[in-house]
Formats: structure tokens, C-alpha cells, sequence
């Protein structure tokens, strides 16, 4: 346009110049005008945010994180002194791994991991690698305490975190840090959380609380298709497939062991009969409940009554039991949780388990070796 203006002032002032304006092409005077330059488009973001939290279990020596919008889980759980088990959910991915400490050295090692942490002070530095969907990330993050054996600043190359007592939270890029990376670099931090933890004295007073980890597995030696089993609780499911939906199940708690079938003839809802155990597992409206009773032995023979609403999590066998009395988390891997054994027998958590396996079992198998 200043071209044009140009124009129309050369022509007030220079008579000898004039001309028909109406001649004039503007398509021609427009292409003297600078193009007009396109903004440059913004960079795809790859950061994603993570809240995860984090529930902490002094008296069984055990911790847990995850953020189930992200889809990001991890406990851990010392099952001898500077010794604990991991368990890590990632998606649909389940891994199972192992953090050995020696003197002020850590390591984390599973299937797909292989992580080592050092420092003293609570400082310390990870380094390592963690193979995911084929793609292997190169893990190099620097840990440095805030406030407590709780807190802590933990940055490194695509990875960005705060964490305290009760939340883990901050970003990673995606690209750079994989979500089971992310996962593994928490169970590190969970490892030392645990071993700082002391025991508080009302937890220590706690004589019916019964900690439960149970390994779901494909079945051994032919007689049952899978198997559930917690040495230390004493607790062991076993399912033999009959027909399509239909399993026998064998189920023992301490001394005492039932025999049953449970039944998945309808869509869903499942029934589990034993003895005098009469249980069903059935969805109403997107959620589950578990009614029906229990036969129970030793300290309290009988029947007990159940009625409990189970929490579907990530729509592909997993979910939770969050009521007083018992805390339960479930996936395809392993049911683990707190239980009041004077309100909920072993026998319920049995019986429970049988149920869910065989859901499992019916949708998403267990591969056989």
C-alpha cells in the first residue's frame, strides 16, 4: 500500500504525469507488496505430566506409587534385609524385578532392566538402561534430598520430578524417557523410602493384619491350568479348566482345603460353589460386587457373609478392593493388599481369587511355558 500512496502523490504534484487511474493494474501493484511470511508451526510437545501416589505401608516393610491416568504403577516390598521385589505396571506391561542393596550401592535389575544407583548423603546418581516395546532407553539421573528420607529433587535427561511422603510429581518427555524408565527410577526411590521407614507403634500393634502377595502363574504338572499361590500367608488357588467358562478349583488356606467349581456361563457373572460356599462375582452398571458367603475353619468355623464392590482399573483383569478390613490391587500378575483375617478370613481371599482367575482366565489367559 505504500507503493499506491506513492503513486497518488506523485500525481498531485506532476500534471504531466497524469493518467487514467482506472487503467491502472492493481494485480501488478500488489505483486510489488512483500509476501506475507507464514508463522513458523510450534514444535510438537512430547513432555508429559505425572502425579503419582504414594502409599506407604511401614509395618510390612512395603510401598506403592502410581498414577492411574498415566498408567503407571510400581510397588515394592522388602522380602529380606537389603533385599525387596518389584512389581511394575506400564500400560498393559507387567514386570517383575529385584533391587539388591550393597553398602551404599544399588541396583535394579528384571526383564528389559538394568539400573544402578550410588551416593551418600542423600545424594545419589542412577545410571543404566531399560528396554521397552524394543526401544531402549539410556538412563542418567541425579537424586539430591530436600527435607527428609522422603523428599527429593530428581532431574536428569528428560526427566523432571519432586517427591515427598504422599505424591511423586513433575514431567518426562516421552521421547527421551520411557513411562517403564519412569517406573523403574521410582522403584529406586520407593527401595530407600522403605528402608528409612520406621514402623509406628500402633502399626506394630496390629495382631489380625495380614499381608497379602499372591503370584498368579501358569499351572504346573498338568493338573491345573493356572495357580495362585503366598507361601507366607499360606494361601494357594488352583484352576483346572473342564469346559468352555467352567473350572475346577482347588483352594487351601493354612490347613484347611476346599474343592469346587466356579462358573462363567453368563456373560458377567461368575459363581464359584465349595462345601458351603456359595459366591458370585457379577458387573452392575460398570462396577463389580462380590456377594454370597465363605465356609471358614479354625479360629472361626461357619459361614461369613460377604458383600464387597470391586473397582475395575485399566479394563483388562485388573482391579481393586478398597473397603475397611481389606485393601486389595489385582491384575493379571498377582493380587496383593492388606487384610483384617478377623473380618475376612483367608478362606474369603481364596475364594475371591478363585473368581478373578477364572475372569482372567475366560478373557485375557494366562500363556502357558
Amino acid at each position: 500500500m505504500k507503493i499506491l500512496s506513492a503513486l497518488f502523490l506523485l500525481l498531485s504534484v506532476s500534471p504531466a504525469f497524469s493518467f487514467d487511474l482506472q487503467s491502472l493494474d492493481l494485480s501488478a501493484i500488489k505483486a510489488l507488496e512483500p509476501a506475507a511470511v507464514s508463522a513458523p508451526s510450534a514444535p510438537k510437545a512430547a513432555s508429559q505430566h505425572i502425579w503419582m501416589s504414594v502409599q506407604h505401608n511401614a509395618s510390612f516393610k512395603e510401598a506403592q506409587a502410581n498414577d492411574w491416568g498415566a498408567r503407571i504403577e510400581t510397588r515394592v516390598r522388602e522380602t529380606f534385609k537389603d533385599s525387596y521385589d518389584v512389581s511394575m505396571r506400564t500400560d498393559s506391561d507387567s514386570t517383575w524385578a529385584s533391587v539388591r542393596k550393597s553398602g551404599s550401592y544399588y541396583s535394579l535389575s528384571g526383564a528389559g532392566l538394568y539400573l544402578n544407583m550410588s551416593g551418600s548423603n542423600g545424594s545419589y546418581f542412577v545410571n543404566g538402561n531399560v528396554t521397552e516395546n524394543g526401544k531402549t532407553t539410556m538412563v542418567s539421573v541425579n537424586i539430591s534430598k530436600r527435607f527428609d528420607d522422603f523428599s527429593y529433587n530428581v532431574f536428569g535427561s528428560g526427566l523432571n520430578l519432586y517427591t515427598d511422603r504422599n505424591s511423586i510429581n513433575g514431567n518426562f518427555d516421552s521421547e527421551r524417557f520411557s513411562k517403564k524408565a519412569v517406573a523403574a527410577v521410582t522403584s529406586l526411590l520407593l527401595a530407600v523410602q522403605v528402608e528409612k521407614s520406621q514402623p509406628k507403634p500402633e502399626a506394630k500393634a496390629a495382631k489380625n493384619a495380614e499381608r497379602i502377595w499372591l503370584t498368579i502363574r501358569p499351572g504346573f504338572g498338568g493338573w491345573n491350568t493356572v495357580e495362585a499361590s503366598d507361601p507366607f500367608a499360606r494361601i494357594n488357588v488352583n484352576l483346572r479348566k473342564i469346559f468352555d467358562k467352567e473350572y475346577d478349583a482347588e483352594i487351601e488356606t493354612d490347613n484347611n482345603r476346599q474343592w469346587g467349581r466356579v462358573s462363567g456361563f453368563f456373560s458377567r457373572r461368575l459363581e464359584l460353589r465349595a462345601g458351603r460356599t456359595d459366591l458370585r462375582m457379577e458387573e452392575w452398571a460398570g462396577r463389580w460386587e462380590i456377594t454370597g458367603s465363605v465356609e471358614t475353619q479354625g479360629v472361626e468355623t461357619g459361614e461369613k457373609g460377604v458383600r464387597l464392590e470391586m473397582r475395575d482399573r485399566f479394563g483388562d483383569g485388573s482391579f481393586y478392593i478398597w473397603e475397611d478390613g481389606i485393601r486389595l490391587n489385582i491384575d493379571r500378575n498377582g493380587i496383593s493388599g492388606d487384610v483384617d483375617t478377623k473380618l475376612y478370613p483367608k478362606e474369603v481371599v481364596g475364594a475371591i481369587t478363585a473368581l478373578v482367575m477364572t475372569y482372567q482366565q475366560i478373557n485375557l489367559p494366562q500363556q502357558p511355558h
